[in-house]
């Protein structure tokens, strides 16, 4: 550690603080509400593979890194057991496959908006069905946003327990990802969370 300081405070000691602060585009707002944004789009992909993805963006959600909200509906919409959007989907033999969410960084997150997407890997059979592939996962969030997440408080702390298990028992990374990972942090978290703020999940707020 000595080291890496005397190397550090060579090498940037003369960089000078102009004492700016960080710029925001929050002013920016609603930059997907145009008519572009609202189509649907049909792409001839290399590989042989039928994906439908739907895209909504949504206010920036940077400043609710406690709760996770994204993380928590992505969750739900890709959980694969009984009553889900895949097992139904599955049933009709439309779809292999389905995920969801947010890469809480980048171009999906940051201070003019935020990026919230479900693709879902279709058959062939699903591709001739794609618009009912839309509308059920549309169905889906519908539900959702209609029973609340009140009463769904025993979800959101099994996700922050398999998170805190995913957390504590990870494979060691390559140092210097992990450095790159921790410097993009800096900019993102106060500095108690620099470590922890973009895996764990600290607080449950359902009206978020």
């Amino acid at each position: 550690l000595d080291t890496l300081e005397k190397w550090v405070t060579e090498i940037f000691s003369e960089i000078p603080n102009n004492g700016l602060p960080k710029p925001s585009f929050g002013h920016l707002t609603q930059p997907f509400d145009t008519p572009e944004f609202h189509k649907l789009y049909r792409v001839v992909p290399i590989r042989k593979v039928h994906s439908l993805t739907i895209t909504w963006a949504l206010p920036p959600q940077e400043q609710y890194y406690r709760v996770k909200p994204l993380h928590y509906i992505s969750w739900l919409v890709g959980h694969e057991g009984k009553g889900s959007v895949l097992s139904f989907l599955r049933k009709k033999f439309w779809a292999l496959a389905l995920y969801g969410g947010n890469a809480e960084t980048g171009f999906e997150q940051n201070s003019t908006y935020s990026i919230f997407s479900i693709s879902v890997t279709l058959t062939d059979e699903g591709y001739k069905h794609f618009y009912e592939v839309a509308h059920i996962v549309f169905q889906y969030v519908k539900m959702l946003q209609k029973r609340g997440p009140d009463k769904r408080q025993v979800i959101w702390e099994e996700i922050q327990k398999i998170e805190a298990n995913e957390f504590h028992y990870q494979e060691q990374t390559d140092p210097v990802d992990y450095v790159e990972s921790l410097c993009e942090n800096m900019q993102l978290f106060p500095k108690e969370d620099f470590l922890t703020g973009d895996q764990l999940l600290f607080e449950y707020k359902p009206e978020v």
